[in-house]
């Protein structure tokens, strides 16, 4: 029955398909309100309604804790004769809507603002429920001493985590300069706005650590790689890679560091002992860097133009047999090296122009 169905919605129009949606919504919405007429109950029989508890609801119907808390509050601040009751069971409220009255009722609301709720979308309704709530002294004390920013990594050290809880104005202060940043990026490839305020993220954290010069250039930094000479071998670098003091890492990175900085490898054999040291040299000499930066002037994909943080970039990569020689060096901005290329494995297609270099996947031929 319900493949024959599935195979009927294929013939349907998109205006028809949004109605028959509706119509399963407010078939719910009919639904929530019988079940919050049967928590009413089962309250009254157990003696008084708060004897319930949202672990209880969540165990019987195997919801999650929120939802089962947001059918009790539901249910304890929408009178049974309502017209929001009436709403609800006549399915022309969604339950999400209710749900929100009833916490806007809850925080203790006047009546001229629960009316005025009736023309917000559920958004507005949490928004005006936020206004009814005091900001105490203690309140914000109390946000100020929970402040923390919590740094991990996975298990396979492969991708690192941030989690953070500021006060609001904090929180809007850092907000407001991740977004600064994030919209003076070229962001050309399609990221999405999270993955923008990453970027600006780290480019924050570059230039916080003294990495930006008066032309805003990158000098780029020394980094030290042990490398499980073996693993490495086997595998292509994705595997044997470890900062000093930090993640491991991949041929990506590896490909990156090899651009800009000063690398320090540590081999180390099979006991996992250093066996020898490179010596700590820039991986493009500084005076072809400087060169290069001065034939360029700018980041050479076409249409960028971008000055900040410039680096120096393979064209052809050190690890596929690319020299230091000028026409396989060209200049590009911080987000387009960092983000397109060693980022989301874009290349530059040696046949364009030197001062308009196109971006292409690895995955396709140069023309």
């Amino acid at each position: 029955m319900f493949t024959q169905e599935m195979v009927e919605l294929t013939s349907q129009p998109m205006s028809e398909l949004w109605e028959r949606l509706r119509q399963e919504e407010r078939i719910i919405s009919q639904s929530r309100a019988r079940q919050l007429a049967l928590l009413r109950e089962i309250g009254r029989r157990s003696g008084f309604a708060r004897s319930i508890s949202s672990s209880d609801v969540a165990a019987h119907l195997d919801l999650s804790t929120d939802t089962a808390k947001a059918l009790l509050q539901t249910a304890d601040a929408t009178p049974e004769r309502s017209p929001r009751m009436a709403s609800l069971a006549s399915g022309e409220w969604s339950f999400d809507r209710t749900t929100a009255f009833a916490r806007l009722v809850q925080a203790g609301a006047e009546p001229d603002m629960i009316d005025a709720a009736h023309d917000h979308d559920i958004a507005g309704i949490h928004r005006l429920r936020a206004m009814t709530t005091r900001i105490r002294r203690r309140d914000e004390r109390q946000a100020f001493k929970e402040r923390h920013v919590r740094s991990f990594s996975s298990l396979d050290e492969s991708v690192g985590f941030l989690n953070a809880q500021l006060p609001a104005h904090d929180w809007k202060l850092v907000t407001d300069a991740l977004e600064d940043r994030a919209d003076r990026l070229p962001s050309d490839d399609g990221s999405t706005r999270e993955q923008l305020r990453a970027d600006a993220l780290v480019a924050m954290a570059m230039d916080s650590l003294g990495a930006k010069t008066a032309d805003h250039q990158s000098p780029g930094s020394t980094i030290t790689i042990t490398v499980d000479a073996d693993l490495a071998a086997r595998s292509g670098c994705e595997l044997g890679g470890t900062i000093v003091g930090g993640p491991r890492i991949g041929p990506n990175l590896l490909a990156e560091l090899m651009c800009e900085g000063s690398v320090e490898i540590v081999l180390s054999g099979v006991s996992g002992v250093p066996v020898a040291v490179g010596p700590t040299t820039r991986v493009v000499p500084p005076k072809v860097r400087r060169m290069v930066l001065a034939r360029d002037g700018a980041c050479t994909v076409d249409g960028c133009g971008n000055r900040y943080r410039l680096e120096v970039h393979h064209i052809l990569p050190r690890g596929e047999g690319g020299s230091h020689d000028l026409d396989n060096l060209t200049t590009l901005c911080w987000w387009h090296h960092h983000v397109a290329i060693h980022g989301t494995g874009m290349q530059i297609c040696p046949s364009s122009p030197t001062t308009r270099r196109r971006l292409i996947s690895r995955s396709h031929d140069p023309p």
